[in-house]
């Protein structure tokens, strides 16, 4: 193709997104600040020459974070791109906006709801989640080194206490020792059937019929936190179903266990609850699936997880890590809009990763959650065009860009 049509393609792309009002709020910005047009193999924008992007509309949003808008126009696709550098006093956290385990809001809730203890830059929606309970992440989420839900076997996108990301796995392992033996567990806030877990006050959730077993409440009777007293045992025909509203106050623990762990915890013992969570200096964690990339390769899941329509052309919510995990990519790609963006499937949504320069990556929820919002001096504003026709919707977490550096 032509220099020439390329440029003029790039022209009218940009002149529609300011009619469309999706450049509107940079009008007034700084030289600095506003958006810059560029054809994907020149200029800033030659990294990103592996997108398949016809046209990339580059905006700063904030020092070290740029907000990259690709196009491509015979797909057709759009992609929105967070495009962070840790090396420049930004930070990364999990934010779920509640007390506890359950409860949706809108990632632009999410992202307010930072305020004022950080100033938020950016998000992007999170994990899956349940809708019975509703707003409970489906993975984990590890918020200011809190555990709100547990881990289960999916992989999780994490920061280090350094701030460094983390594209993984996490496994929670605790010992329950009293007078008759120790009880090891391997859930903790993920109540399931017949596995014996405990749940604590941030999981704030009430225990129902779907779990088997005897629930125990644990008082702690020390200091340190580490000793507990069975001060009572509640017994359910149909499961565990104790308390009625919150499962836990204070530092109370609730011991679920399954009949084949049973007598080993007994009313007024007194118990030691050790915990570790691997890796251990995990300080924010959401979940979600597949892992897309690793090593600059795509995983073959991309292909096989889940079903067809789940693998195929969806709206997609994405994170790469690039740069020695000096650089992330926070992506959301629209879809369901014929005419607009198709959306992408698992594959393509890997090779959008790799072609922005990401070594590892891991698919988010997606679908009608698929939300990017940027802060603005007049709010939160969601800059790529959700697929729902009710608008933004409300979701279980979200991975925010907040200003600050991490403690390295």
């Amino acid at each position: 193709m032509r220099a020439g049509v390329t440029r003029r393609r790039v022209a009218v792309i940009a002149a529609g997104a300011l009619a469309s009002g999706v450049l509107a709020s940079c009008a007034s910005g700084t030289a600095s600040s506003r958006p810059t047009v560029a054809r994907a193999a020149e200029g800033g924008t030659d990294a990103f020459r592996g997108t398949g992007a016809d046209s990339i509309i580059t905006e700063r949003v904030a020092p070290g974070v740029q907000l990259h808008r690709l196009v491509n126009l015979s797909a057709p696709w759009r992609a929105f791109v967070l495009d962070v550098d840790l090396t420049a006093c930004v930070s990364l956290q999990s934010v779920k906006g509640a007390a506890g385990a359950e409860g949706r809001r809108t990632t632009s809730s999410l992202l307010a709801s930072l305020r004022p203890r950080v100033t938020p830059i950016a998000a992007v929606n999170a994990d899956f989640f349940l809708f019975a309970p509703p707003g409970v992440p489906t993975g984990a989420h590890i918020e200011s080194g809190q555990l709100i839900s547990g881990p289960i076997a999916r992989p999780v996108f994490g920061v280090h206490r350094d701030g460094t990301p983390y594209i993984g796995t996490l496994s929670v392992r605790a010992t329950v020792t009293g007078s008759r033996g120790s009880m090891l567990v391997t859930s903790w806030n993920r109540p399931t059937r017949n596995v014996p877990g405990i749940v604590d006050e941030r999981w704030g959730v009430a225990l129902d019929s779907t779990i088997t077993g005897t629930v125990r409440t644990l008082v702690p009777v020390s200091a340190d936190g580490d000793r507990y007293v069975v001060r009572a045992a509640a017994e359910s025909p149909a499961g565990a179903s104790a308390p009625a509203s919150r499962v836990a106050r204070g530092d109370t623990l609730f011991l679920i266990e399954v009949p084949a762990a049973e007598g080993t915890v007994v009313v007024g013992d007194t118990v030691r609850v050790t915990r570790d969570i691997t890796p251990r200096d995990i300080r924010h964690a959401v979940g979600g699936m597949p892992v897309l990339l690793r090593d600059s390769v795509v995983v073959g899941a991309v292909d096989s997880v889940s079903n067809a329509s789940f693998r195929g052309v969806n709206p997609r919510t994405a994170i790469g890590v690039a740069a020695g995990g000096r650089r992330v990519f926070m992506v959301v790609i629209d879809g369901r809009q014929p005419g607009y963006s198709a959306g992408m499937s698992l594959r393509e949504t890997a090779s959008l990763l790799r072609g922005l320069g990401a070594r590892d990556g891991v698919n988010l929820d997606g679908g009608g959650s698929s939300a990017m919002v940027v802060a603005r001096a007049s709010g939160s504003a969601v800059v790529n065009r959700t697929s729902d026709p009710t608008g933004e919707r409300p979701v279980a977490n979200a991975v925010a860009v907040v200003q600050g550096c991490a403690t390295r």
